[in-house]
């Protein structure tokens, strides 16, 4: 940093000629000899030390330090003028590019500046590459313990997407950290590029992202321990050594820093801003002590890219941390852990308050965080090519607001996760969760969690069968989710309006909805302005679950990783369809989690059938090759419009039919025939339609009404049922019919009867389409108000 020669002669008093200051090199300021009470300031011209000295006089005893201070021969002390708020780097002799090893110089300038109360508090690193031998340590160590430290480092621009003129530190080891800070008050590091030595996730493809189990994540060398990690920032990472299993859990080569009976007080207040960290195990480390506090640290507008984790916490007292406006764009096994690092105690770890972050590349997982004492939110997370987001939940609960995640898992040649979210107790609001694909044919598989998702996106609707049927298995809720290609809003109390001609079908500007459990729609016919309103309610889900015949054998090809199995009954591959997805339970998952067993298991979505041959793409993470399983097929069912019918017992033929027909290969709600029934033939002509199974109730139905979902119909009207039987509106069979005072035959709102005096209640007993009694006349029956 440089003074101007004009600043510097305004602080002498004797003259203001600046010819008469001389330059100097360090060696002959310390030749010279100069009167006890001279004045005279010097310049000091050393390459990458220049700056301007002035004498004083009153100082006997301040040791020359070739940087602040230099003494000459006769005992004067010469003093550096700064301009009051930042000393530089390069005048502790730190050389950048120059310089094999600049970490005497930059520790020496850490230590001035927490030595000396008075001094600037920021240290300045000019543009260039300093390599570093040990780590940099910002601590106040008095040989027993530590005292308070407070100091800025800071590098010439932001370093989250700078392209040149940064300043980058370089440890060329890998057993410690690059910077740690022990009992910081006050502490900010900015703009600085910190690079490791741990260069195992630059050599990752996606393949090896998605499937490499956490403890995988390793060259063999780098430092990989829970307890001190190499880690590019550490915060707080020594303690009492009786806090350790081992002296081998400790940081090597500073062991004298863990100081018997050193108190468990840890850093507040601490400031990571514009840095990019990247290539080591952990990018910022949060107490991998057994320190407390760690509270108000916060990382805001940093690149934490490759590392195997980019940001952890170690102990659950780190309250009010937040990261914000956080980048992360290479290869990464998870963003945020409060699982793997520190010294645990009863209560965990704390939860980081995430407020922006930004995904892109191939990371594996968003979380890995527990929170069984203190909770956490994550708001505005955008990511494409995530993995699986991760396990999240506890009893003190995670919030997700308004976020977008991604998932890589549909493009061709990658595996599924073994899950999407794992854990309970979390809640999601707003949030988008998806892949970007052209259409149908993906689904999340969100069985085996209680978590909650309100309002946001999803692809299609997800899976939450839980396979093992135990009765107490924990199943997620949705509150107002749309699904972006399945149609529909899932888990909504609010009315969906469509105005239909005859036959009411489930549709809105989504398009088909799928049927959900608790969804209202109202239907409006108007004609002949004789106004009739369908009110359906759906009481069961749109999810439908079969069995496979046998236990297959799945056969998997990791290069592109797809797969087939064989059926012992060959009818069976029949009843599925090109996307369906196929289930398996029992299976533990993968990677740090091989002792949760998923009731709900994907295996993954058919791409063919050859036969009796499925063969599958997308295959689930975690499957072998070989492995015999049980196979379910998942599939969800649409909210279609009624027809009715006649079917014999034993039988596999609706005859008779009214009203929509369906189209071969067309999976419906039958309340007689097994699920997973398929039409196999429709005759339009002959009024029938033929299933893939028969009536195996025992019994025959006449005039059946068939609705997917089996809804709660209610119909409302100002005229009577004779009336609408007359002007051909379909009158729904075992629907509840509402007569209505008429207010105003020119309003046709789709909802206005709904608030209208009821004039009488009936049961409508036969389903007449459009009106036609062909084979069943119109019969009604006087309900009780």
């Amino acid at each position: 940093m440089s003074i101007s020669w004009a600043s510097a002669f305004a602080q002498v008093p004797t003259s203001t000629d600046t010819s008469t200051i001389p330059r100097l090199s360090q060696s002959a300021v310390r030749l010279i000899r100069l009167p006890a009470r001279t004045s005279q300031f010097f310049f000091l011209t050393d390459p990458g030390r220049e700056g301007m000295f002035k004498p004083d006089p009153f100082d006997r005893s301040t040791p020359d330090d070739s940087a602040m201070t230099f003494v000459t021969a006769s005992g004067m002390r010469f003093k550096r003028v700064t301009d009051g708020r930042s000393l530089n780097v390069s005048w502790f002799g730190a050389g950048g590019n120059t310089s094999p090893d600049d970490w005497p110089a930059i520790q020496k300038g850490i230590d001035y500046i927490l030595s000396n109360d008075m001094a600037p508090r920021t240290l300045y690193f000019p543009a260039g590459l300093y390599r570093i031998s040990r780590p940099l340590l910002i601590a106040r160590f008095t040989g027993n313990g530590f005292r308070q430290s407070s100091i800025n480092l800071e590098g010439p621009a932001n370093a989250k997407d700078l392209s040149t003129g940064g300043a980058t530190i370089l440890p060329t080891f890998s057993n410690s950290f690059a910077i740690g800070i022990q009992l910081g008050k006050g502490v900010l590091i900015k703009d600085l590029f910190i690079r490791g030595m741990f260069h195992f996730p630059d050599r990752l493809n996606a393949i090896q992202i998605d499937t490499l189990a956490f403890k995988e994540w390793t060259d063999g060398s780098t430092r990989d321990n829970p307890v001190s990690p190499y880690a590019g920032i550490a915060i707080d990472p020594f303690s009492d050594p009786a806090a350790f299993s081992s002296e081998k859990d400790m940081y090597p080569g500073l062991r004298g820093y863990y100081v018997p009976g050193l108190p468990r007080s840890g850093s507040t207040a601490v400031q990571i801003t514009g840095c990019s960290i990247t290539d080591f195990i952990v990018g910022v480390m949060l107490t991998p002590s057994d320190q407390q506090n760690g509270e108000l640290i916060d990382v805001i507008d940093c690149d934490i890219s490759n590392n195997r984790v980019a940001y952890a916490m170690g102990q659950a007292q780190s309250k009010e941390c937040h990261v914000e406006r956080l980048k992360v764009w290479g290869a990464t096994h998870t963003v945020f852990d409060n699982i793997n690092f520190g010294i645990r105690h009863g209560d965990g770890a704390a939860v980081p308050m995430v407020d922006g972050v930004n995904i892109a590349g191939y990371v594996k997982q968003l979380c890995n965080i527990a929170a069984p004492s203190f909770s956490g939110v994550f708001r505005n997370v955008y990511a494409e090519g995530l993995f699986r987001l991760g396990l999240v939940g506890g009893a003190a609960s995670l919030s997700f607001e308004d976020c977008q995640l991604d998932f890589s898992t549909q493009q061709p040649g990658l595996p599924y996760p073994d899950f999407i979210i794992a854990g309970s107790g979390a809640s999601f609001h707003g949030c988008i969760l998806r892949t970007y694909m052209d259409g149908k044919g993906y689904r999340l598989v969100l069985a085996g969690n209680s978590n909650t998702f309100e309002g946001g996106t999803m692809n299609e609707p997800p899976v939450t069968i839980n396979l093992n049927d135990c009765g107490l298995c924990p199943t997620p809720l949705f509150r107002n989710v749309i699904m972006y290609y399945g149609g529909g809003i899932l888990g909504t109390s609010n009315y969906g309006v469509t105005t239909t001609a005859r036959a009411p079908a489930p549709v809105n500007v989504f398009g088909v909805d799928p049927v959900y459990y608790g969804n209202t729609y109202l239907f409006i016919d108007p004609n002949s302005g004789i106004d009739l309103l369908y009110k359906y309610t759906y009481n069961g889900g749109y999810e439908r679950t079969v069995p496979l015949s046998g236990h297959p054998v799945l056969h998997i090809n990791r290069t592109d990783w797809s797969g087939y199995f064989r059926l012992a009954n060959p009818a069976d591959t029949a009843m599925l369809r090109k996307d369906d997805i196929i289930l398996t339970s029992h299976v533990f998952y993968q990677d740090q989690f091989t002792r949760m067993e998923a009731t709900t298991y994907p295996v993954g979505f058919v791409q063919r059938i050859d036969h009796d041959t499925v063969r599958l793409r997308n295959i689930a993470y975690g499957l072998r090759d070989g492995m015999r399983l049980a196979l379910w097929s998942d599939y969800y069912v649409m909210a279609l419009a009624p027809f009715t019918g006649d079917i014999a017992a034993e039988s596999n033929t609706i005859t008779h039919v009214q009203g929509r027909f369906p189209v071969p290969g067309e999976r419906l709600d039958i309340p007689m025939l097994a699920t997973g029934s398929y039409v196999t033939a429709v005759d339009t002509a002959a009024k029938t339609i033929r299933f893939s199974t028969a009536n195996s109730s025992g019994r025959s139905f006449a005039d059946q009404t068939f609705i997917n979902g089996f809804p709660r119909v209610e119909m409302h009207s100002a005229y009577d049922l004779p009336t609408l039987q007359k002007y051909h509106k379909t009158l729904i069979g075992g629907s509840a019919f509402y007569l209505h005072e008429l207010q105003n035959p020119n309003v046709h709102e789709a909802n206005y009867l709904l608030g209208g005096n009821i004039l009488a209640q009936y049961r409508n007993l036969h389903t007449l389409i459009g009106g036609d009694s062909t084979w069943h006349p119109l019969r009604f029956e006087l309900l009780p108000r």
